[in-house]
């Protein structure tokens, strides 16, 4: 079902709430990629910036004050500001498919869009229109975990550059709360920092040089005065987060609880909303459910924590740095 381009895709899947679907362009040859996030009725979102160093597209349209009430897509890409691009392949696709706010008889898609830096990984080739719109291709109501989509080439722990960095990718995971309403997240983990376990070790990160499987530990180098500004890849950071819920809020609702869903990334990096991050979390509600938001908002935050270390356990490194699985870490799960 998933459009991938030089190598094979991964075996796991899970799937994804009713009224969602999620396509993925993975281009393996060139380690950068794209997801998509399709709503089959339009949706309400807010968002939260949590990092320094956002690159995004149409986002403005999630602000309360913006008179456009809803979305029909979530575009998350590879390719740093070049990547944004991926845009215009979802919006031809859904004009294509008469999707958007209809302005007398005119229908303009709306499709928030946000990018990691991968540049350093990928072989500089970055996705465009045609990547977005082949993702919109592969819609299915599954999605697999690791290094595909977006995540094809994302990495964590680069205070020293990528030679001692690690490989992530993408992770997700759901939950339904007391009373039916389910909360489901969906995250492509490309951080400055350590993804920590959840004994307080860390679990993906930085190295103390090329070769070693030991940990250096970044916050702890950062408080021994250390700052990384020499490595070429400190201020090419990005965690994105997309948390959607069948509970009913507004715009402002669910960007009080993006703001919550990223405590996650506090509880999961370390450090994690550092200025060379550009780290956004998406909330986005479809049903008509009632919840009371610090419950959703919670629920979110665990919810992101969880996904993103699931982001580096099943990431594949496809031969250029080390994976979670390629240390041998697999009896030091979460």
């Amino acid at each position: 079902m998933r459009k991938i381009e030089g190598g094979a895709i991964p075996d796991r899947a899970v799937a994804v709430p009713d009224g969602i679907l999620v396509g993925e362009y993975t281009d393996r040859a060139n380690r950068t990629g794209v997801s998509v996030i399709y709503f089959s009725e339009r949706a309400v979102a807010g968002m939260y910036k949590y990092g320094g160093a956002t690159s995004t597209r149409q986002t403005d349209s999630l602000e309360a004050s913006h008179a456009v009430s809803g979305i029909d897509a979530i575009v998350l890409a590879g390719g740093s500001a070049f990547g944004l691009d991926a845009g215009c392949g979802a919006m031809r696709w859904l004009r294509e498919h008469d999707r958007g706010i209809d302005l007398k008889g005119i229908k303009v898609p709306i499709v928030p869009c946000a990018a990691i830096f991968d540049l350093r990984f990928s072989t500089g080739k970055v996705p465009d229109c045609d990547a977005g719109y082949r993702a919109f291709g592969a819609l299915s109501g599954e999605v697999r975990e690791g290094s595909l989509g977006a995540g094809t080439g994302a990495t964590v722990g680069k205070i020293n550059g990528m030679d001692s960095a690690m490989k992530a990718g993408i992770g997700t995971t759901s939950c339904v709360l007391p009373g039916g309403v389910s909360v489901w997240a969906y995250v492509v983990v490309n951080a400055f920092g350590d993804v920590m376990a959840s004994h307080g070790g860390v679990m993906a990160g930085a190295r103390k040089e090329r070769s070693s499987k030991e940990f250096l530990d970044t916050a702890q180098f950062i408080r021994g005065g250390a700052t990384g500004g020499d490595a070429p890849a400190v201020t090419e950071n990005t965690t994105l987060c997309v948390v959607v819920t069948d509970a009913r809020f507004d715009k402002s609702s669910l960007t009080a609880i993006a703001r919550m869903a990223s405590a996650g990334i506090a509880r999961s990096l370390s450090p994690a909303g550092t200025s060379f991050d550009g780290d956004v979390v998406f909330a986005v509600s479809t049903g008509h459910q009632s919840s009371p938001l610090d419950v959703v908002g919670d629920a979110a935050a665990r919810l992101v924590e969880e996904a993103i270390r699931r982001a580096v356990l099943y990431a594949d490194g496809l031969g250029i740095v080390p994976s979670y699985r390629d240390l041998g870490k697999t009896k030091d799960r979460e």
